[in-house]
């Protein structure tokens, strides 16, 4: 189970940086420094979503409507987090929306190989 979970928290991880990273380079994201702000600011997020989130699915059980108002929340966390973080330590322009952007776009991916695999 501990092998299982930490596979699944690290894949998420993963994908979650590269996918992100990916936007970021599109979005003009493209100095070292802004994709490594990117990617701590990922770090600091993704583990702690993907807890509480395996935390209510497997831990309490809860699933429908419940999951998708937690699902919001954490992701709506995670956007104002990172959003913060790229407002004070990047030169992005709007770097909320970009936190919106590149957490939706992650996201969507996600349910998307989620639903294939």
């Amino acid at each position: 189970m501990t092998a299982e979970l930490i596979y699944s928290m690290g894949t998420a991880l993963l994908l979650t940086i590269v996918i992100e990273g990916i936007f970021g380079l599109a979005f003009g994201v493209r100095s070292v420094r802004g994709q490594l702000i990117m990617l701590l600011a990922n770090l600091l997020t993704n583990p702690l979503v993907n807890a509480v989130h395996g935390f209510c699915a497997y831990g309490l059980g809860l699933h429908g409507a419940a999951m998708s108002i937690i699902i919001l929340a954490l992701e709506a966390g995670a956007f104002a987090a990172e959003g913060y973080v790229y407002s004070v330590r990047t030169d992005i322009k709007r770097p909320f929306l970009f936190s919106f952007g590149a957490n939706a776009f992650s996201y969507t991916v996600g349910v998307i190989i989620g639903l294939i695999f």
